[in-house]
């Protein structure tokens, strides 16, 4: 089964692709379980009736006594052991909807990835708010590089002109340190240091505006 039909992630799709072989092949579903108080089974089609029930096909019994060798339920009563039981089948019955289902979501969101992805790559720059609490407004970029930097990324002040780029804790011209050093992240690495500086500038501007107010407080107090 090849990734082009199933849509799969490139490194999972040799595995969910069997996965989808085994459940392409298995019975027919829906399945179901049915409570006998002494054994539990879980059949393909059930159908509960006055006597009993009837199905399309049994899937598989599982006995009130099962051989049971974790430490953990020696001291389980009758009741716990049969109420596990029943959580068994009923994981067994599920996993023939389950399985599909989940197949689908998986190609669902690996086909919206692949938009995204594709987006992405004509993205040039991201706008990291900065994250300040007592007012104004600031951001950050994230930038792609130019040229033979395209693949590479920076933390940058916005500037167009007379650019500062954000290396190794600090704020360097890029005229300064240059485009090797400025852009040298993956988009990932940089969107994550990026917001880690928006919360440092933040820190920073409510510290500025807490001063500018004290001053104003102290001007204001010192013509009464």
């Amino acid at each position: 089964m090849s990734n082009e039909h199933t849509n799969y992630p490139t490194e999972h799709a040799d595995y969910l692709a069997e996965v989808h072989e085994r459940e392409a092949a298995a019975t027919e579903g829906p399945w179901g379980v049915y409570d006998q108080s002494t054994l539990v089974e879980v059949v393909a089609g059930l159908e509960e009736n006055e006597t009993g029930y009837r199905c399309r096909r049994q899937i598989a019994r599982l006995d009130e006594e099962p051989i049971d060798n974790i430490p953990a339920h020696a001291d389980w009563s009758a009741d716990e052991d049969y109420g596990q039981l029943l959580n068994d089948a009923t994981f067994t019955a599920g996993a023939r909807t389950d399985i599909p289902r989940m197949l689908g979501i998986i190609r669902e969101t690996h086909h919206r990835a692949q938009i995204l992805a594709s987006h992405l790559d004509l993205v040039r720059e991201f706008r990291i708010p900065v994250k300040s609490t007592l007012g104004g407004y600031a951001e950050l970029t994230v930038e792609r590089g130019p040229g033979p930097f395209d693949g590479r990324w920076a933390i940058t002040d916005g500037a167009t002109h007379s650019k500062k780029v954000w290396h190794l804790g600090a704020w360097y011209w890029l005229s300064a340190i240059g485009p090797n050093l400025a852009y040298r992240h993956t988009m990932e690495e940089a969107l994550a240091l990026a917001e880690q500086v928006a919360a440092l500038e933040g820190h920073a501007q409510d510290d500025h505006v807490r001063t500018i107010r004290d001053e104003q407080g102290a001007a204001t107090g010192g013509t009464r």
